[in-house]
């Protein structure tokens, strides 16, 4: 689609010609509920590398398109260090991207353990600097019971792919994606 002059327009120029280096330019698709135009942030990293940790995701999904706060459970990889010795590298391969627990466990959260036992898929290891991190996942909820006998119920990331990349953000930094702007 050129512009006047058989020119493309300088966004759709930048975008053909950049689009990794400008994801973070992209418009999301546009919805709209009830008189309510639909905004959402990406989900944050983990607050933590390993172990049990939260991310967030800021949104106005709800009746009454206000902002909220969204947090779900994450679990990258466990913090034993003799696990990740574990993970066999295929010959002539930089990274192993993902593995699962052997055996299934339940989760503990703030002295709260999960009723079911759980065999979760992990994020590997990288040998050549880059950084593992989750590239798909799906949403599952967690049903805890806690030892006052309360029970809560938490949305966990459940990973089923990692990748290796090089963009190594701090887990925390819940701007990350605004970097390039």
């Amino acid at each position: 689609m050129a512009g006047a002059g058989g020119f493309l327009p300088l966004a759709a120029w930048v975008f053909t010609r950049c689009p990794l280096i400008l994801k973070a330019y992209r418009d999301p698709p546009i919805v709209w509920k009830k008189n309510c135009l639909i905004q959402t942030t990406p989900w944050s990293p983990c607050s933590k590398t390993c172990g049990l940790g939260i991310s967030v995701q800021v949104n106005n999904d709800n009746g009454k398109c206000e902002m909220r706060k969204d947090r779900r459970l994450c679990l990258l990889r466990l913090c034993e260090k003799s696990i990740m010795k574990n993970v066999k590298m295929q010959r002539g391969k930089m990274c192993k991207s993902k593995f699962q627990a052997k055996k299934a466990e339940k989760l503990t959260l703030s002295g709260c353990t999960s009723t079911k036992s759980f065999k979760p898929t992990y994020c590997g290891i990288c040998t050549d600097k880059r950084c593992c991190v989750p590239n798909k996942f799906n949403m599952v909820a967690v049903n805890f019971k806690c030892k006052g006998g309360s029970n809560v119920r938490w949305k966990m990331q459940w990973i089923t792919s990692c990748v290796c990349q090089r963009k190594c953000d701090d887990p925390g930094d819940m701007f990350a994606e605004l970097r390039f702007l």
